[in-house]
């Protein structure tokens, strides 16, 4: 009499919904090292610049493309096509789409990229060009527990990203200043700039909702003080200081705004804006003193 085989069925364990509190570790690593390794090829390769005019209302401006703007738009483009690849990973990013998600990852890049290039290449360089990794990890973190509202640390992360947004467009107005970028390009990339980390700080605050018409104010409103600060005699980090006190100010003042309903009117509370106007305050003290 045969013995009758006992056939054992493995049955794959569902997915713990744990496993995608966090980004795979293994393919973060690979696309911070990808794009570290980018910022090294300006100093190891190079070739001839190019010059180009460009002519506006019969006023010619000199554009120069050389081998940096080329790495540094390569780096934002890897930060933002390694943003998607890094999203595309999380079962939330199936339903819906994730192209908000590369707004700060791109700007991150390209700022960091901006700002270590104004370094001579040394020990000094390769350190911030580590911290710039550290920080490109932490954004990408972020923006991968910002796609789950449930995710326990979904609260950190909206506190990183709004932190991180305000950090960088001070870094890009102190690396821009320190650069001696001329008027016409310094105040469209600072206005668009701010309109994007005010778009990306107040859309993770307020469920996915876009502010578009408030962030074509601050467009104005920070291109119009970019141009202003432009002629004023101001050290590099001053000009930084006075831009990032306003950009808060007005994400703020538009929070609490879009925490009411749009058909009452507008209701301001004056403890409410305590905070915002102490922290402008703060910073044009700062950008006056140093």
């Amino acid at each position: 009499m045969r013995t009758p085989i006992n056939h054992q069925v493995s049955v794959t364990q569902p997915m713990k919904s744990s496993d995608h509190q966090l980004p795979n570790p293994g393919t973060l690593s690979i696309l911070i090292s990808v794009i570290l390794l980018s910022y090294t090829l300006t100093h190891f390769v190079s070739i001839p610049d190019r010059a180009m005019e460009l002519a506006l209302l019969g006023v010619y401006f000199p554009i120069t493309i050389n081998f940096s703007t080329l790495v540094t738009l390569l780096v934002a483009g890897l930060a933002v096509s390694g943003s998607a690849w890094l999203l595309r990973h999380h079962p939330a990013a199936q339903a819906s789409v994730t192209a908000e998600h590369w707004i700060l990852p791109g700007l991150t890049a390209l700022v960091l990229m901006t700002a270590v290039e104004q370094l001579s290449f040394g020990w000094f360089w390769w350190a911030a060009a580590l911290g710039s990794g550290l920080i490109l990890a932490l954004v990408f973190t972020a923006e991968y527990i910002s796609l789950d509202a449930e995710n326990p640390y979904y609260l950190g992360a909206e506190i990183g990203i709004a932190a991180l947004s305000l950090v960088l467009f001070m870094i890009l107005a102190v690396a821009l200043h320190a650069a001696q970028l001329r008027l016409f390009y310094r105040v469209p990339v600072l206005s668009i700039s701010a309109s994007l980390v005010f778009l990306r700080v107040l859309h993770v605050r307020h469920s996915k909702r876009w502010a578009v018409l408030p962030a074509a104010a601050v467009f104005l409103i920070l291109g119009e003080l970019a141009a202003g600060l432009h002629y004023w005699p101001l050290s590099s980090l001053s000009f930084g200081l006075a831009l990032l006190g306003p950009l808060y100010a007005l994400i703020e003042f538009t929070d609490q705004r879009l925490d009411q309903r749009l058909d009452q009117p507008l209701q301001i509370r004056p403890l409410s804006l305590l905070e915002p106007a102490l922290i402008l305050m703060i910073c044009w003290a700062g950008a006056v003193l140093i």
